[in-house]
């Protein structure tokens, strides 16, 4: 049987296109930015040095709360919403294998917690213009890091947020399987994101969770941002292993539950 990926994955783009949901994520992001381009020099010395901190600060506070809420209620939407309402026997009975179309809703998970992280920065690099330049970053002594450097490890850093963000659509698509009711699948995604924030200090378990690295590209370009010597190795590693281990695994098991449910019921 050919195989059905392309036209489900233009599907699933088409449905999210459509759900009001996603520009919600998107118009929150853009407030969030609004906000804290009117409190970013109270709030960090940072922010005040050049564009690069400006940017850098913005995007840290959006992917503190606002954005990863944002990516994991659409991706507990993904699968939730059409297992609960039944319409996802109509997508099956097409001749499709499910590890397609569960394929499809995950690669359009991490299509729009792309387009949300594109337009956090938009509107963060958009703010920063108006008072500052994306010039070359010096402290006293001179210049430290060119324009040319800065940019690189800007890019770098807003390459490598993607990685722990991309492991948190799992996350939410995973739970998006598993609770048929979109409404209960957000409100788990959700609290249970918060959950795992507030206790996992106390129960030590923060060296292993992937979430401490949602904000971690963004805390380090601050620090480059302000003329500090800061080397991504080897703490970068720890980070990609995190995530791609939470990744796959969340994936995988969401895969088979799938795969493995009755959803004539």
């Amino acid at each position: 049987m050919k195989s059905q990926f392309v036209p489900l994955l233009r599907n699933e783009v088409a449905k999210a296109a459509r759900r009001k949901l996603s520009y919600f994520g998107i118009l929150g992001v853009g407030l969030v930015c609004v906000i804290i381009y009117f409190v970013a020099g109270q709030l960090s010395n940072a922010a005040t040095v050049n564009a690069w901190g400006y940017v850098s600060f913005s995007m840290q506070m959006v992917f503190t709360d606002i954005g990863p809420i944002s990516i994991i209620a659409f991706a507990a939407m993904l699968m939730a919403e059409e297992t609960g309402t039944g319409t996802i026997r109509a997508a099956l009975a097409a001749p499709v294998h499910r590890w397609e179309l569960y394929l499809a809703k995950a690669v359009t998970g991490l299509l729009y917690m792309m387009v949300l992280s594109a337009a956090a920065l938009l509107f963060s690099a958009a703010l920063a213009k108006i008072h500052y330049h994306f010039g070359a970053v010096g402290d006293s002594m001179g210049v430290v890091y060119s324009r040319n450097q800065a940019m690189q490890q800007f890019l770098l850093g807003c390459a490598l947020s993607w990685i722990p963000l991309g492991a948190l659509v799992m996350y939410g698509l995973l739970i998006s399987t598993m609770f048929r009711n979109p409404g209960v699948a957000v409100a788990v995604g959700i609290s249970s994101l918060f959950l795992i924030n507030f206790t996992k200090h106390l129960v030590g378990l923060d060296p292993y969770i992937f979430t401490r690295y949602i904000d971690y590209s963004w805390l380090n370009l601050l620090q480059i941002a302000q003329g500090m010597d800061y080397q991504w190795r080897p703490e970068v590693w720890m980070m990609i292993e995190l995530s791609g281990v939470s990744a796959v695994v969340t994936f995988s098991t969401g895969l088979i539950l799938f795969v493995r449910q009755d959803l004539n019921h």
